[in-house]
């Protein structure tokens, strides 16, 4: 069932509010200064749970509509992100989850944008793949860092996650 122009329209409107609150939060992790902002990093994650919840009850109401699914992926990854951030309370990761994550929302802006545009939808995606690999890879070789050698714990395989979020590697 593909869904009418007034649910879509409520879906952008509150996913744009949400996504704004989360521009606020991590503009907030970027400018804390002092102790580690945990406070605040768990506060993200359990707002993109929001996103992933309300793109998860979409895509159940529209399965058809991949958008949801990938909304929903990405709102999942910066929530898991989150949590790992939060865990290892290291401070000079803050910049390098700061910048994933505002990369991250500024694609599901604009996923949340064109919910009802596949082609705006699919170069959304395609043009955002490359910057998001980077990062995660980025992030991954960071977390490896400062994980005290834990490698196995704190590895993270991108080419995998990128796939599971539907962008060819």
């Amino acid at each position: 069932m593909l869904l009418d122009k007034e649910i879509l329209d409520g879906f952008k409107d509150e996913a744009r509010g949400l996504l704004s609150e989360l521009t606020q939060i991590i503009e907030q992790i970027e400018d804390h200064e002092g102790e580690f902002p945990k406070t605040l990093i768990e506060e993200f994650a359990n707002r993109t749970d929001r996103i992933m919840g309300a793109a998860k009850t979409f895509e159940t109401m529209a399965p058809e509509m991949q958008i949801f699914v990938h909304i929903g992926k990405f709102a999942e990854l910066c929530k898991a992100t989150g949590y790992k951030a939060a865990t290892l309370n290291q401070s000079a990761l803050v910049p390098v989850f700061a910048a994933f994550w505002a990369d991250t929302l500024e694609m599901m802006e604009e996923l949340c944008e064109h919910v009802d545009q596949t082609d705006k939808v699919e170069a959304t995606l395609q043009g955002f793949g490359p910057v998001l690999q980077k990062r995660l890879t980025w992030l991954a070789e960071q977390i490896v860092k400062f994980s005290k050698g834990s490698t196995a714990e704190a590895s993270i395989n991108v080419d995998g996650i990128l796939r599971r979020l539907g962008i060819k590697v």
